[in-house]
Parts: structure tokens; sequence; C-alpha cells
């Protein structure tokens, strides 16, 4: 089970050093939220900074397309995402855009919104790589956990081993020191945290989120 720091949550005017002290700590994802404007009510990120990050950092990025258009500019954020994931509730063509962003080489990733329910994707986990559980409404960091989402980690987990299927499971959204546990109880490949990895001491806040998460995995 990794975690992933999404920098949403950062200090960015000091972006390198809180970087390089999230690597310092092991973890080896770094999240990307890419917000439009439209999508969600937030502007954020885009294309130069996984640009820069990937210039002077070796690290792997997950780039969370927030996004009306996430087929646009594909080319772009695949040069330097390992993991490129969109919303299934985006207006777009779902399998070409998977298809266009496995062309390119990167993993496709499909998220969805808390009112969306994985039996919409279905027919699309064959296609992708990594499908990302939304555990609040997208758009901003600090939010509370919506516990009643957390019951689709174990649907699609389910579903994968009955397809026999290879697709990573992450769960984004409200997740602290309170509720890791309980979110880590329900199996995700890759829990992804924002505020409380940057806000405060960023080594003892991803030392605290390690410990829970070993707590569950070790069966302790």
């Amino acid at each position: 089970m990794e975690l992933s720091a999404s920098i949403l949550s950062a200090d960015l005017l000091n972006l390198e050093r809180d970087i390089s002290q999230v690597l310092e700590m092991g973890v080896k994802w770094i999240h990307l939220d890419v917000m439009d404007g439209h999508f969600v009510p937030n502007l954020t990120f885009g294309i130069p900074l996984g640009q820069a990050i990937v210039s002077k950092f070796k690290v792997n990025i997950e780039s969370h397309l927030m996004v009306d258009n996430p087929d646009k500019f594909l080319d772009k954020y695949c040069s330097f995402s390992k993991i490129l994931t969109f919303h299934y509730e985006a207006p777009v063509q779902t399998n070409r855009t998977i298809k266009d962003i496995e062309g390119f080489g990167v993993i496709p990733g499909l998220s969805i919104k808390p009112g969306t329910h994985p039996s919409t994707i279905e027919k699309f986990l064959p296609e992708v790589g990594f499908v990302l559980v939304m555990t609040v409404e997208p758009g901003f960091s600090g939010q509370k956990l919506i516990e009643d989402s957390l019951y689709k980690v174990k649907l699609l987990r389910d579903y994968r081993e009955k397809e026999s299927l290879s697709f990573l499971i992450g769960v984004d959204g409200g997740i602290n020191r309170e509720n890791i546990g309980k979110v880590a109880a329900t199996g995700p490949d890759m829990i992804i945290s924002a505020s409380s990895i940057f806000n405060g001491d960023i080594r003892e806040n991803i030392n605290h989120l390690k410990s829970a998460i070993s707590v569950v995995t070790n069966g302790q």
C-alpha cells in the first residue's frame, strides 16, 4: 500500500523544499491535482509545474485531471506522468481517451466522484491501470472524508479479483491521521493525502500516516 503526496497543500513558495522532504521520507508518488475552474470550482496546476518537478526530482507523478477536456494536451501531460487520471464524469469519449493515454506509454487512470457508483465504469475496467475513488467532492483540499464512499474500494477489489484484472485502486479526499486506518482497512493500493502531509511537520506527518497504514497491513 503506497502513500502518495498531493502537493495541493504544499507551500508553493517552498515547493522544492517540501517535495524534497517527502521523497526523503520514502514517499515514491507525487499527486498533481490539475483543475480548470469549470469541471471543479478551483484553478490549480498545469503542464509547466509537472515538467519542472520531473526535471528536478526522480519521482513518479500521478496527474489527476479535474478538467472538462482531459483529452486536450494529452501528449504534454503524458510527458511527465507515470499515471494520467481523468474523470468518468467529464464530457469526453472515455474509451478513446484511455487508448490515447496508453498510446503515449502512460498508465491510464479513471476517477469517480462520490456520487458515481463503480458499476457505472465496469466496462472500462479491463482497459485502465488505475481507478481513483474520490472521497470528497473534487476541488479543494482539507474537506471532510465522505465515509460512505469507502465501500467502493471493496467493490472494485472484488470485481478485480473476479475478473482477474490488475488495475490499481487509489483513494483521495479528506484522509487524515484520525481516519487513515479506516481507509487503509478497505485495502486500496494507494492512499493520497494533501493537508495531512503538508500542514505542519512533513516528516512527522508522514511517519504517523505510514505507521497507521503499517498497523493495518501487518494485521496488528
